[in-house]
């Protein structure tokens, strides 16, 4: 009878270290996704690791030119009477006119749907990538970018961690390039960009009228100063800080996803818990208690670190072939390989410390099954 029950509980100290390992994977997961992926720090750090304010200007250039790259094809496939006539009457094309347009679409994706009313295309459609390029970084500098954007992911997750009730994004630099300079330069950078002004445009300009046209040089100093108070005007209108949710935030979600975190943040209990069951079932001495922890942590140690080493590269070929290999063609390669490698720094960040746990749990582990070795050759 004495025998049996020795059987069975080492069986059962064996079943559990099974368990062991396989909750100390899933914890290794569950926890750090849990510390580490609600940390803003990682994400400052993916952004900076891969130079984001640097090619972010260059990237929406090439981005927002795409659209102006289409029509400039509709337009030639289809010529220029053609193409306005489905651009402004917003007529059904004919089967041939889809032909004809057809590689266009194929090349840069479908437009958008607009209105004649709100539609500023034939404005924008004249500015070329670097337009758009210098544009940006008249507004956002790299430097003042990167300030901005720190500033409003501390901001979202001091939000997510429940220490606001709110999420505010400073609104306060953009106000303030308005009325600069840079703001100035911005908005002849995009006259400069549209067709050259008629001469009943330049009567318009006179009277003080803004018309999206390119007027000489001369000309341009002179509305500068009505430019001047039209972005003035335009930032008193800008609030502060831009706020959200705009309502009370609702404390019982707030608190739900708290405790879903907290269930996480607690999953190498777990683990733990079970290492002690097997304590209780197995261990029956000192040697016997290196054996039955040292060996569960080591395997879980050496399976965590070729997970961890192997998720990268794995992770990289599915987000290639199969999200970022599947975007439509009106996203640009730019936003997509930016996108990319964002993504992959963000996940890099989790899985290094998963893999520095896991080098840590597997050190441990093979140190207490040396430790298990020499204490029996001792005792020999």
């Amino acid at each position: 009878m004495q025998n049996f029950l020795n059987r069975a509980a080492k069986v059962t100290a064996v079943l559990l270290a099974i368990l062991f390992v396989l909750t100390t994977l899933f914890a290794l997961l569950l926890y750090n996704v849990e510390k580490t992926a609600f940390d803003a720090e990682l994400y400052k750090n993916a952004l900076y690791n891969e130079n984001f304010y640097d090619r972010l200007p260059n990237v929406l250039g090439e981005q927002l030119s795409r659209e102006a790259e289409l029509e400039s094809c509709l337009e030639d496939a289809l010529g220029e009477k053609a193409y306005y006539s489905l651009y402004w009457n917003g007529h059904t094309p004919t089967k041939a006119e889809l032909q004809y347009a057809a590689p266009c679409f194929e090349k840069y994706g479908y437009p958008q749907e607009r209105t004649k009313e709100s539609d500023f295309s034939p404005y924008t459609k004249n500015l070329t990538a670097k337009d758009w390029e210098s544009l940006i970084i008249s507004f956002f500098p790299p430097e003042e970018l990167q300030d901005l954007s720190e500033e409003s992911i501390d901001q979202v997750f001091a939000y997510l961690n429940g220490e606001t009730l709110a999420i505010h994004i400073p609104l306060k630099p953009i106000k303030k390039k308005l009325t600069s300079e840079d703001g100035l330069e911005a908005v002849l950078t995009f006259l400069r960009a549209q067709p050259d002004c008629t001469l009943g445009e330049l009567g318009q300009l006179a009277t003080g009228e803004i018309i999206y046209c390119n007027p000489p040089e001369e000309v341009l100093a002179m509305v500068s100063p009505t430019l001047k108070t039209e972005l003035s005007n335009a930032a008193e209108k800008l609030p502060d800080k831009f706020t959200f949710p705009s309502e009370p935030t609702n404390r019982e979600n707030l608190a739900a996803m708290q405790i879903v975190r907290l269930t996480l943040r607690l999953s190498p209990l777990i683990a733990v818990g079970l290492l002690l069951l097997v304590t209780i079932f197995a261990v029956r001495s000192l040697k016997g208690w290196l054996h039955w922890w040292g060996i569960p942590l080591l395997i879980s140690g050496i399976i965590g670190l070729i997970i961890g080493v192997i998720t990268m590269p794995i992770i990289r070929l599915s987000l290639d072939v199969l999200l970022f290999g599947q975007l439509p063609p009106e996203v640009s390669s730019g936003v997509s390989e930016l996108g990319f490698d964002l993504l992959t720094s963000v996940i890099h960040g989790i899985s290094e410390t998963i893999v520095l746990q896991a080098l840590i749990i597997a050190i441990l582990g093979l140190g207490m099954t040396i430790g298990a070795v020499f204490i029996k050759q001792e005792s020999s």
